[in-house]
């Protein structure tokens, strides 16, 4: 790790123990895809300190539900954490057969895993492949477009990587931690000679359709285990 690396990670780590100090934990829907492409359109809205918290009645009408922590990016060509909620879906299904339920997914995605849930758009204008070091499993190049919104080679014969929309489509909630976005958007200030605010606003409307802009990652993860949610992580 770099010496500006290592200070990022600190500067990080000292606002998220400032945020803790200050945010009471309180929230995230499931959407529908059609087609393997991203979309600037999504569901978070924010007037003043209202965030949307629809997401929550989707949980309470499940009868199975798990939150995923996803606080790293990985490897778009062996998608883990993807993998495990897909797993966990087809785990019900397995489970239940022709019995009545419900199963809920959700990806808690935070800290330096939030570009997984921005548009080509963003991964494109910010550069975001190369901010994050990920490479595209199909160029084996920096990403210019978001790698987990499409299938990478099969890792294995008969084996499939899923993809995030595959997920979305199973009804899975995906939140975003906005703190982290804040975060990011000062490092892509910077470099792109915008202001934090401008950028951080271009972030949040960038997000994938059907992600979930919430106040931190804390907050999500604590407000899914609240409705119900088991915790899942690595």
């Amino acid at each position: 790790m770099s010496s500006s690396d290592s200070g990022s990670r600190r500067d990080f780590l000292t606002d998220v123990g400032r945020l803790a100090s200050t945010v009471a934990l309180a929230g995230c829907i499931a959407p529908a895809v059609t087609h393997a492409q991203s979309s600037v359109s999504n569901g978070s809205t924010r007037n003043g300190s209202e965030w949307d918290l629809k997401w929550i009645d989707t949980l309470r009408s499940a009868t199975d539900r798990a939150v995923f922590d996803w606080p790293t990016l990985g490897d778009p060509a062996d998608p883990f954490i993807l993998q495990l909620a897909e797993r966990y879906l087809d785990n019900c299904r397995a489970a239940y057969g022709s019995q009545a339920y419900e199963a809920r997914a959700v990806l808690n995605v935070r800290t330096q895993a939030i570009a997984a849930a921005m548009t080509d758009r963003l991964w494109e204008t910010y550069a975001l492949g190369v901010e994050y070091k990920a490479n595209d499993p199909l160029t084996k190049q920096a990403a210019t477009r978001n790698p987990f919104w499409y299938r990478a080679p099969d890792p294995a014969p008969g084996i499939t990587s899923p993809t995030l929309p595959d997920l979305l489509a199973r009804g899975t909630v995906v939140l975003v931690c906005d703190f982290a976005m804040g975060h990011l958007s000062k490092r892509l200030a910077t470099k792109f000679g915008r202001t934090e605010d401008a950028v951080h606003a271009d972030l949040r409307a960038g997000l994938v359709q059907g992600a979930y802009a919430v106040p931190s990652g804390i907050f999500g993860l604590a407000r899914a285990q609240n409705s119900g949610c088991a915790f899942i992580r690595m």
